[in-house]
């Protein structure tokens, strides 16, 4: 009875000093990142302390917030490549917080459409959509659809747009509205045949 005792207080103190152990890792990693964002924008400097957040906590919000402003920054500074394997990793990392992994997916998705690749911004943005967590699926769809566009795969653009018509409830009225011009817009420049099914 007593080494079951003792095991039970070593198990509550395991856990007691994890908790203090993860309060203080994150609230390290928050003022690392607070700094780190007073520089200036872009910078060497921002970049490196950014980095290095990333590096010590990349679990931590504060470690996930640090790789999307970082990529942020190689994407508006051209450097594609940079960004997205930043963008990648956060997606990875964020299975268990749909709202950061659709965000790092959407990130990628303009990442490639920005270095030409639109085929492969629309296979993203479905990614996204297809994630039964993703509150905002008709939102990436359209996106997807868009991409498709752009890529001249004007059937599949508008298949997609179709099904988010055929989809969109209530609540998604301006997804629904965005659907219907842009179908309007490919049949009325001869960009498909016909009403779609």
């Amino acid at each position: 009875m007593v080494e079951l005792i003792v095991v039970a207080i070593v198990a509550i103190g395991v856990l007691f000093g994890a908790r203090q152990y993860w309060r203080h890792q994150s609230t390290a990693a928050a003022l690392s990142l607070y700094e780190a964002i007073q520089l200036e924008r872009g910078s060497d400097e921002q970049i490196a302390d950014l980095n290095q957040v990333v590096k010590k906590w990349p679990r931590t919000a504060s470690g996930k917030r640090a790789m999307m402003i970082v990529g942020e920054i190689y994407q508006d500074r051209g450097e594609h490549d940079k960004a997205v394997e930043l963008f990648r990793m956060l997606a990875s990392r964020s299975r268990n917080n749909p709202m950061v992994k659709t965000a790092a997916l959407h990130k990628l998705a303009e990442t490639q459409l920005a270095m030409g690749d639109a085929s492969l911004a629309a296979e993203t943005y479905l990614k996204a959509a297809a994630d039964p967590h993703n509150l905002l699926a008709l939102d990436s769809r359209i996106r997807a659809a868009a991409s498709l566009e752009g890529a001249g795969e004007f059937d599949k653009a508008a298949i997609l747009y179709s099904q988010i018509i055929d989809e969109a409830g209530d609540d998604d009225r301006y997804v629904k509205e965005q659907s219907e011009e842009r179908l309007l817009w490919l049949m009325a420049n001869g960009r498909i045949e016909g009403p779609m099914p």
